[in-house]
Parts: structure tokens; C-alpha cells; sequence
């Protein structure tokens, strides 16, 4: 899998913007501070998960002044390259088109490109709220299975609404919380299954990640549900014990007027060296500690999907010392077409021959 080009449109700070992206070999997008650079790999993965890794809002995507960007990417795989159309908008609803042809719903064209992305941003997955630990997890599960990402919406929807009853129901039961636990428990439940299969896949790929890249302790990953693991993995058992807890916090639920029992309150525990990596990981394990979860993710994707997605590193190598950043570039995949942004070409690992191209607010353009 291959990413052979990016068409911006008032996309962030671009107004327009078309790169080609040579067929094989590394590529460093390397330009000054607010040149653009993190924009275009936010596209690249916008186009891969129909999200940001930087914001939960596609409207601040939108070049100020505007009220809708495109982004397209051409993706070559397998011989053939198939095309992706995404419009965002700052009011309505947002068009999409694979290959030409506009789909019924945005979420057809996942799984068309995959990628990983490592950025400053994802050092939150360690040092951060349990928040940025799901998305991660939740990031992953919809590289590796883009129907996923329907399941998460539907558990959303359903869980706002059943907020909204409790906030609305000022202290007594609200009529009909019955029907809301099963609309919150069954999506619940298979986000829960999916979650448990992809940390566990996580896991091993992470731990090897974090060596290779310079992590002199062992890197722990494991899922921790906000409910008790069900005996069997599958989705129904997992919306059963959604449900009962749902049931067992239900007083608890009335008084605070919010849902307490389900996968919104997953976490994921990231340890070095048997301790919390959260408070008690240097700001340099935590780093290595995050190359290492992108990295496991990427390795886990591609021997799960059996296709190796795109890596996306945004300002990877600058926070490294030379050796660290040379073991970075020895542990970086060579089956994989790397995309990485700097501001120095010198930061880049030696033991891979870098494509330059040049970022400026005037464009993109390859070193003569």
C-alpha cells in the first residue's frame, strides 16, 4: 500500500496544494515552524480514519474564511490506484467519493488507505487522561476493522442520549432506562470484544517496538474495562456485563446524572518497568514509550490486515539524542512507505535514504 498523492483544498493553511509522491523510498517534508508541514500528514490521516490526530472538530480543518475543504489521495495497492474525495464542511453534512463515485456514507472509503501516525500529540497516550487512551485503542481497532468505526458512533449516539434522559429526569428513574441500557449495551459490548483482540495484538508489538527503539525497560499494554472481563470474549457476553453493571450502578447513576458503566470508561494500562507510565515515565520514556506503541500498532495492522499501512511521523526524530535516533531509523519498517516531517534533514535517520521535499507557505517541491 502506497500513497501516490495528496490534493489539498483549503485544507488548514493551504489553500490549494497538489504532491506527487515518489514511488518508492522514505520522504522528509522538511521546512520552517508553521510552513504547513503537520497539516499534510493531518490529511494523509484524515484520509485514512476520517479524522484528526490533533482535534475532535473536522470545522477547524477548514481554511479560515472558508466553509467546506477537500481532501484527495490516490492509493496505490495491488497494481491499481483507487481514489479518495473527502469534503469537510463547517455546517451540514459532508460528501465523499471512492474511485469517482460518490458514497452513501463517508465511512465506505475506510480501510481503502491505512496508516499510522506518530506525532508530538501522541505522547498524551501515555502522560494523559484515560480519553487519549481510547482513541488510540479506538484508532486502532478502525485500521485494523473499519467496520468498527459505525459501532463507535452508534455507542456515542446512544450514550449522549441516555445522558441527556438522566440529566432530565432531576433525581427519579427515568421512564424507559430499560430500553437505553440495551441501546448503550449493545454496541457497548462489541466495542468492548474488539478493544480486548486489538490491545491484545497490541500488546507484544509494542513491548518489541519500545526495545528497539531505545527503551532499556520492559513496555507493558493491556486492556482494563471499565466492567469485569466476562468469562467468554464474545460481544453478547460483553453486552451482558455491560448490562448488569449498568443495573448494579443504577442509584449511583440517578444521583450524578450521568452513565457510569461502560466502554467510555476503558482505559488502557501502559507501564515501564512494572510502573505506571503515566506518572512515573520520564518525558524521555514517554516519548520512546509512544514510538512504541505507533510503532506496534503498525506492526500489528499489517500482520493482521496481511497489507502494510502507510507511517505517518510528525516531528519524530528532533526530541531524540543521535543514537536514539539512529536506533529509531534501524527499528523503522523497510516494507512500509515512511512519511515524516522536520525542520532539519540532519535530524533524519542516516541508515535510510531520505526523498527531500521542500515546505514552505508557497508549496511543496523536491530537493534539486
Amino acid at each position: 500500500m502506497r500513497l501516490s498523492h495528496l490534493e489539498l483544498s483549503n485544507f488548514r493553511c493551504w489553500e490549494r496544494l497538489a504532491l506527487e509522491l515518489p514511488p518508492e523510498g522514505p520522504v522528509a517534508l522538511v521546512g520552517p515552524n508553521a510552513s504547513g508541514k503537520t497539516s499534510l500528514l493531518e490529511a494523509m490521516w484524515y484520509a485514512a480514519s476520517l479524522g484528526s490526530h490533533r482535534t475532535s472538530s473536522d470545522a477547524v480543518l477548514v481554511r479560515s474564511g472558508e466553509t467546506s475543504a477537500i481532501v484527495r489521495a490516490g492509493v496505490e495497492r495491488e497494481g491499481r490506484i483507487d481514489s479518495i474525495e473527502l469534503e469537510i464542511v463547517t455546517q451540514g453534512r459532508a460528501r465523499a467519493k471512492l474511485g469517482g463515485a460518490s458514497v452513501p456514507r463517508r465511512r465506505a472509503i475506510l480501510g481503502t488507505l491505512r496508516a499510522s501516525i506518530f506525532s508530538p500529540e501522541r505522547v498524551a497516550v501515555v502522560r494523559g487522561d484515560p480519553g487519549e487512551r481510547r482513541r488510540f485503542a479506538d484508532d486502532l481497532l478502525v485500521q485494523l476493522h473499519p467496520r468498527y468505526h459505525a459501532v463507535i458512533k452508534e455507542f456515542e449516539r446512544a450514550l449522549r442520549q441516555r445522558n441527556t434522559l438522566l440529566r432530565e429526569a432531576e433525581g427519579r428513574i427515568p421512564p424507559g432506562i430499560e430500553a437505553w441500557d440495551e441501546a448503550l449495551a449493545g454496541p457497548g459490548g462489541e466495542l468492548c470484544a474488539g478493544r480486548a483482540v486489538s490491545v491484545a495484538a497490541l500488546g507484544p508489538a509494542a513491548t518489541e517496538a519500545f526495545s528497539a527503539v531505545g527503551g532499556t525497560s520492559p513496555l507493558g499494554v493491556a486492556y482494563a474495562p471499565n466492567v469485569a472481563p466476562p468469562d467468554s470474549p464474545t460481544p453478547a457476553a460483553w453486552t451482558a456485563a455491560i448490562r448488569r453493571r449498568l443495573e448494579e450502578r443504577r442509584h449511583d447513576e440517578i444521583v450524578r446524572k450521568t452513565t457510569l458503566a461502560g466502554p467510555h470508561r476503558d482505559d488502557l494500562e501502559i507501564t515501564v518497568d512494572g510502573l505506571p507510565a503515566r506518572t512515573h515515565a520520564s518525558q524521555g520514556e514517554a516519548w520512546l514509550a509512544s514510538l512504541g506503541l505507533v510503532l506496534g500498532a503498525h506492526a500489528a495492522i499489517a500482520k493482521q490486515v496481511g497489507e502494510v499501512p502507510v507511517l505517518l511521523l510528525d516531528d519524530a526524530f528532533g526530541f531524540l539524542d543521535p543514537e536514539r535516533r539512529e536506533r529509531l531509523g534501524d527499528a523503522l519498517p523497510r516494507d512500509a512507505q515512511l512519511i515524516a516531517t522536520t525542520s532539519d534533514p540532519q535530524e533524519c535517520p542516516t541508515s535510510l535514504q531520505w526523498g527531500i521535499f521542500r515546505v514552505s507557505v508557497q508549496g511543496v517541491s523536491p530537493d534539486a
